[in-house]
């Protein structure tokens, strides 16, 4: 896997914290993907505005 090519699962879409090393435990499924986060505080964040989010992780 390229430097920057990271799964959904390994950054947290909210801080940009990587997870690949603490597996995040929280999680959110938002049309039919399922994000992580590092905190409960992160997934809240990304509940209140999941376009906001999920859109700029596609960008």
């Amino acid at each position: 896997m390229a430097i920057g090519d990271k799964a959904k699962c390994d950054i947290d879409p909210v801080c940009q914290m990587d997870l690949s090393e603490i597996h995040g435990k929280y999680m959110y499924d938002f049309e039919d993907e399922v994000y992580y986060f590092c905190s409960e505080m992160c997934k809240e964040k990304f509940a209140a505005e999941p376009e906001k989010y999920a859109k700029a992780k596609k960008s």
